[in-house]
């Protein structure tokens, strides 16, 4: 019996995701692997990131934006404190709260960081030319923003119910 487009389509759908989990999967752990030999955790090469692109975060705000228990990364920001990557001092806006900011240790750590993770990238797409990267980026950047959509109709009814309850 011959598949009607929309079985095709969602088959092709479902590969698509579990040949992205594949990939995501395998980066982590090479990137992990490289990491782990430095003494780094992908967390705290997460946080330097951000810090990188935003100073001045407080451990609140870096484990949101790292996706990661407030708990977890106030761990995270003691030890890059203790091993000088970051600094951190009391912020302009509320005394009581710490923010963190780069040490010159701290852009060191991150660039070698970096360094792992973009061999890793370059070994993976070498053998897509740079159009299919692009296609294939706007593609995804484009399922991505309607998958947002959902999510942010599901936390807006979640918070909803809470005001409610």
């Amino acid at each position: 019996m011959k598949k009607s487009k929309s079985e095709i389509r969602d088959a092709e759908a479902k590969a698509i995701a579990a040949n992205m989990k594949r990939m995501m999967t395998g980066y982590r752990t090479l990137l992990e692997i490289e990491l782990e030999k430095e003494n780094i955790t992908l967390a705290q090469l997460r946080m330097l990131h951000a810090l990188s692109d935003e100073p001045d975060h407080s451990a609140a705000d870096l484990a949101r934006t790292c996706f990661v228990t407030p708990q977890s990364m106030q761990a995270t920001v003691t030890r890059a404190e203790k091993l000088g990557w970051i600094r951190r001092h009391p912020s302009v806006a509320n005394r009581r709260v710490l923010t963190a900011q780069l040490t010159t240790e701290g852009r060191r750590v991150l660039e070698m960081g970096m360094g792992f993770w973009n061999n890793i990238s370059r070994d993976m797409w070498s053998g897509a030319k740079l159009s299919e990267l692009e296609l294939l980026n706007s593609t995804l950047t484009g399922a991505v923003d309607r998958l947002q959509l959902q999510l942010d109709a599901l936390h807006a009814r979640s918070a909803a119910r809470r005001k409610t309850a």
